[in-house]
């Protein structure tokens, strides 16, 4: 069994980038639904007032806000808000920030306070340098608004609505302090932002260390539970011999009812042994892999070839579909097992009168995939995955172990196996094998023994 990975920087990265992702996107979604609120409060200076200027700042007000919701657009059609959102942001919300405050009456705008949650909020959704930038737009903001202000350079800077001139009547003592007290409310709530993020941060990661180490306290109590039922298992393969031999011996002397009932005993035996024999070939380790270069369609046909028999009893038709030489850097003999198990499985799902296909293909990555397809039943869509869980089976009488060895064979191999529906009815089992690595590529050799 596979040792569980442990949390790394980069997994708490990817939990925190899709929640505060999320967190993100609800956000735009205020933001989207309020975006006429900064035209409308631009506006407001056009009270009582002609000022071209102040006409013209509502024209970029609006200009900006289309601008901005595109850009949210983009960004909701993706899974994964990126890190674009911290460096093309400043550029619309800084010149609409800048040209709202300018038309409201500079430092002395009703709408300077906005800052603060906006410093708070940035902090929390982005990283800390991104914040920190922002933080620091956010100031020259207030910088630009407080030089305009205190300079007089715009002799309507206050808009008619709020008394009109170049100040609203406040004393220079009283918005040197609201400037200092603002900016520094800017940099503290910034503080308090990456402090909450940095926690968050730092609770993912006891989170996840906490489920990985319960997961791996489970993965050890089922290491020594599946150790222990294996040596359960081999020691019941002796008794079982037994019995089956006397069973045999017994039957020699015995004619009638007696003699068929002895039979009947026998292949329960033989089907108790199988079951046996499957859950050790389970519950063993895996054993290190002897790639080579395989040719697939040649392995189809010999897997074909054992089962032409089986086939035969059960009045199946059993057909490779030829094709293209299909080569798979892979394990000759585990590939096999697979592929034995799968078209067991399909001849024994398929009707009378039906044909089980085998058809290698080469895939665009230089990988190979078998195709096992039949015509029975099929597996249930809720079913398709849970069949690869040990103990889980659609038939009467499996034991649910062979397509979990078979997946957990074709995953030491870096590949897969999986079911999908056929069309027309039926189950197609599929075997995905990886292409070679490169340091495979030069010795070629096949094994097909």
């Amino acid at each position: 069994m596979h040792s569980l990975p442990q949390p790394t920087a980069a997994g708490v990265e990817q939990v925190q980038r899709e929640a505060f992702s999320r967190m993100f996107r609800q956000v735009t979604k205020v933001l989207t639904f309020l975006s006429p609120l900064p035209v409308v409060l631009v506006s407001l200076g056009l009270v009582g007032d002609t000022a071209v200027w102040r006409r013209v700042c509502v024209g970029v007000a609006l200009g900006l806000v289309v601008v901005g919701l595109g850009i949210v657009a983009s960004w909701r059609r993706e899974p994964v808000v990126a890190t674009e959102p911290g460096t093309m942001l400043p550029w619309v919300t800084f010149p609409l920030f800048t040209v709202m405050n300018l038309s409201l009456g500079g430092l002395e705008s009703p709408l300077i306070p906005l800052v603060l949650p906006v410093s708070l909020a940035t902090a929390i959704l982005f990283p800390a340098a991104r914040a920190h930038r922002w933080a620091g737009y956010l100031l020259v903001l207030l910088g630009v608004q407080a030089a305009v202000t205190f300079t007089g350079a715009v002799a309507d800077l206050v808009p008619p609505l709020f008394g009109g001139g170049r100040r609203a009547g406040h004393g220079d003592a009283l918005l040197w302090t609201m400037f200092t007290v603002t900016a520094f409310l800017v940099v503290w709530a910034n503080f308090i932002g990456t402090t909450l993020r940095r926690t968050f941060r730092g609770m993912v990661r006891t989170a996840l260390d906490a489920r990985d180490d319960a997961l791996k306290t489970h993965e050890e109590r089922v290491r020594s539970l599946t150790t222990l039922s294996g040596e359960i298992a081999h020691e019941l393969k002796n008794p079982l011999a037994s019995v089956k031999g006397l069973a045999a011996m017994i039957a020699r002397e015995v004619e009638g009812r007696p003699a068929e009932r002895l039979a009947v005993l026998r292949r329960e035996v033989d089907r108790m042994q199988e079951i046996l024999e499957g859950f050790l070939n389970f519950s063993r380790p895996l054993l290190p892999l002897n790639e080579a270069h395989v040719p697939l369609d040649a392995l189809c046909r010999q897997v074909a070839e054992l089962h032409e028999g089986m086939a035969g009893e059960r009045g199946v038709g059993l057909r490779v579909v030829e094709g293209a030489p299909v080569e798979a850097w892979c394990d000759a003999r585990k590939v096999r097992q697979v592929m034995i198990d799968v078209v067991q499985n399909a001849l024994e799902a398929a009707p009378r009168g039906t044909t089980v296909e085998l058809q290698a293909r080469a895939t665009p990555e230089g990988g190979g995939r078998v195709e096992v397809r039949d015509r029975g039943p099929g597996v249930a869509e809720s079913l398709r995955e849970r069949v690869f869980e040990p103990g889980i089976t659609t038939k009467p009488q499996g034991s649910g172990l062979g397509l979990a060895l078979s997946r957990a064979l074709m995953r030491q191999h870096g590949g897969e196996l999986s079911l999908h529906a056929r069309a027309g009815g039926g189950c197609v089992a599929e075997l995905f094998l990886p292409a070679a690595p490169q340091q495979a590529e030069a010795p070629r050799t096949e094994a097909l023994t």
